[in-house]
């Protein structure tokens, strides 16, 4: 059926509106374990170390994050069949790491472990006692549920009520190509905000392509776009698909919150990739010359809730969003 469904896009819209129906009762069942979020499965040992620090490394840099802000508790979302990323923050000095995805992703648990094995080769000593204080590979992988512990088959708003009633409050909260895989993100926005220490930072890469449903059959990179939105929720509630969420939303989740945020892009249509990243004042002329004509040749195709988008808005296929907390409670002025 998938194979069948490539050949046009009603067949796509058909095949992901079953898959999401799928998933949706695999979840209520109680199944959590699922394909999604095996990133590492796919990849070689040197893939997987690469990928784990370059998330790492990001987080830094485009954070602002020195490693001595790091010596501090930090929630993971998403963080899929790897908390490789958590292990190099324990490593750098992290008090803590609790780490929550929706989902049981499959794994090769032998892979798994190697991965951590070669992680831990290219540590120094200090990183290595720190390393060692949070996961023990012999026999097997053995967390220390004091330094690191995961939380799986639970939405993070569930989460969140249950670490709260532990008294959990975290410095920092990081996620990487996961919230555009929750539908109404506005919950988990809200439950981030009463996990976040006053002052505290989120750090989250966001996604705002098609995930390839329709590029990977050569059509327009926005045709997802084109799609009604009672139709796109069949498909999208509960898959993991893209929610199509763009640029302007997660500014104005920011701006309820109160927090001081700065946008990073990442991507742009008809360009690929921004390396490294820019804020969107920042993007010159040439991202544009790219960028116009391929909106243009599809926006009298767009759903009515996309038409009226800027061209500056519908350009960007993805953004990483740095904000951070206030220290104390705004009040309204008179």
């Amino acid at each position: 059926m998938k194979r069948l469904a490539k050949k046009s896009k009603s067949l796509i819209i058909a095949f992901k509106i079953y898959q999401n129906w799928r998933l949706k009762r695999q979840f209520a069942s109680g199944e959590i374990e699922t394909d999604h979020g095996s990133t590492h499965r796919k990849k070689s040992l040197d893939e997987g170390l690469s990928y784990i620090d370059e998330q790492f490394v990001d987080y830094l840099t485009y954070g602002d994050v020195t490693l001595e802000q790091l010596r501090k508790k930090i929630l993971e979302l998403g963080f899929g069949d790897n908390v490789g990323v958590a292990l190099r923050f324990l490593a750098a000095g992290a008090a803590r790491v609790v780490c929550v995805d929706k989902f049981y992703s499959r794994r090769d648990v032998a892979h798994e472990r190697e991965v951590y094995a070669a992680l831990r080769a290219r540590l120094s000593n200090d990183e290595k006692q720190r390393f060692d204080e949070a996961i023990v590979l012999v026999d097997g992988i053995t967390f220390n549920a004091s330094r690191l512990s995961c939380l799986n088959g639970l939405e993070l708003e569930t989460a969140a009520a249950r670490l709260l009633k532990q008294e959990e409050r975290f410095d920092i909260i990081v996620s990487r190509a996961v919230i555009e895989e929750i539908y109404e993100p506005d919950k988990v926005f809200a439950a981030a905000d009463k996990l976040l220490a006053p002052g505290g930072l989120m750090l989250h890469k966001i996604d705002l392509r098609d995930y390839g449903i329709f590029t990977e059959s050569g059509l327009h990179p926005l045709t997802f776009l084109t799609i009604s939105e009672t139709v796109y929720r069949l498909m999208a509630t509960d898959s993991g698909i893209p929610n199509r969420k763009l640029l302007s939303y997660y500014r104005g989740q920011m701006a309820e919150l109160g927090y001081d945020a700065r946008f990073f892009v990442t991507e742009v249509v008809g360009h690929g990739p921004i390396i490294p990243h820019q804020e969107l004042a920042q993007l010159n002329g040439e991202y544009s010359k790219l960028a116009l004509p391929a909106i243009a040749a599809i926006r009298p195709r767009l759903a009515r809730e996309f038409k009226g988008l800027s061209d500056g808005e519908l350009m960007v296929c993805g953004v990483f969003l740095i904000a951070r907390k206030p220290i104390a409670a705004q009040v309204p002025t008179a």
